[in-house]
């Protein structure tokens, strides 16, 4: 709650690259439900984002500060923004990379300094990995307490020792924004000329981690065998040129959608009939649990938590052969599986109504220390 006088939990979220990704979505989906008359969060990321206006219009500030690899700029920013407005605490969501802006946080007297695990690593990222792995030990180096979003990146950046101590702060989402009926699926599935055509669904980045390459050379094999199919990617990023550029190779231009990322993107999630994530790595995607919630059957990567199957309709698959994924692909499309998922994925923990208070009295724990 608010403190012994009375005034709001003052919050950083540093956040980083904010256009768009499952950090930032996570966030938003809080600040859109805890109690803003108890805390202020104000959001720091590396520069505009579809979600500026709409966190000055619920009370919350926006600052861009410099990319962490301009390291001394970015600390000295961070430093004197973190002490001129006084923050109880700064949560910091870049992972690995959460060090710079806490060691600032510390140098500007914040009493509070949250480091956050939203993902992991895979050796295929190469140097990137090297370097993650690195950083990874001294994240904390300047953080007073630890959360994260699954126990699987909770235990890769802090150790097991140490995580046991850390909060854990679920991708929560609103249930009630997927609470589709089969009509408005189909009316949907007719506005976008789909209404004959099986939908295998992906959002996200285009980018290494998601390895989205892997699914559309795995959809240009499905393709061989059935013409009913239609490959929707919604999103953008650094990878989305090249993917383009796959698929014409490939010549499945007509089988394949791209979308860009909306703020009711539940619409997307009604078209799809199977959700397909072969990411290299990931923390625990938001993007599965909003599926779920749909009530969609999903194919993940074996590289992903098992704790994000909270329904029993997620099947892990290797990312090995491009040929197996088509396979199974088309299996569950033949399966015509259909579930309300909304309660499972409620009794999960990942109703953001209740999360969003139990994130408060962590705060609220947080401050009182």
């Amino acid at each position: 709650m608010a403190d012994s006088e009375g005034k709001k939990i003052k919050i950083a979220q540093v956040i980083g690259n904010a256009k768009a990704g499952g950090v930032i979505n996570c966030v938003m989906n809080y600040f859109r439900h805890i109690d803003t008359s108890k805390v202020q969060f104000d959001f720091y990321t590396y520069g505009p984002s579809p979600f500026d206006e709409e966190i000055k219009a619920r009370g919350g500030r926006v600052f861009y500060f410099p990319s962490v690899f301009a390291f001394f700029k970015c600390v000295r920013f961070l430093r004197k923004s973190f002490r001129r407005e006084r923050y109880d605490i700064v949560h910091a969501h870049m992972t690995s990379l959460s060090f710079v802006s806490l060691l600032a946080a510390k140098q500007a007297g914040v009493k509070h300094r949250i480091c956050h695990a939203h993902s992991t690593t895979n050796k295929e990222e190469g140097f990137v990995h090297f370097v993650k792995s690195c950083l990874k030990h001294i994240s904390t180096w300047f953080a007073t307490d630890l959360a994260g979003c699954s126990r699987l990146s909770i235990d890769w950046l802090y150790g097991k020792k140490a995580a046991k101590k850390a909060y854990l702060m679920r991708n929560a989402i609103d249930l009630d924004r997927f609470d589709v009926t089969d009509e408005e699926k189909r009316e949907l599935k007719a506005h976008y000329g789909l209404e004959n055509c099986k939908v295998v669904g992906h959002i996200g980045r285009f980018e290494f981690q998601k390895n989205i390459p892997f699914l559309v050379k795995a959809f240009a094999i499905l393709c061989k065998s059935r013409d009913d199919v239609r490959l929707m990617l919604v999103g953008g990023g650094a990878e989305f040129e090249n993917v383009k550029k796959l698929v014409e190779t490939l010549k499945i231009e007509d089988k394949v959608l791209f979308m860009t990322e909306k703020r009711n993107v539940q619409e997307y999630y009604a078209l799809f009939d199977v959700f397909a994530l072969p990411s290299r790595f990931e923390g625990l995607p938001l993007v599965a649990i909003e599926a779920q919630a749909m009530g969609i059957p999903c194919l993940l990567s074996d590289c992903i938590t098992k704790e994000v199957d909270v329904t029993g309709h997620v099947e892990y698959l290797p990312i090995l052969s491009a040929n197996y994924w088509a396979n199974e692909i088309s299996r569950v499309l033949d399966e015509n599986v259909s579930y309300d998922g909304r309660k499972a994925v409620a009794a999960a923990g990942y109703d953001i109504v209740e999360e969003s208070k139990n994130l408060l009295e962590y705060y609220t724990e947080v401050n009182a220390k």
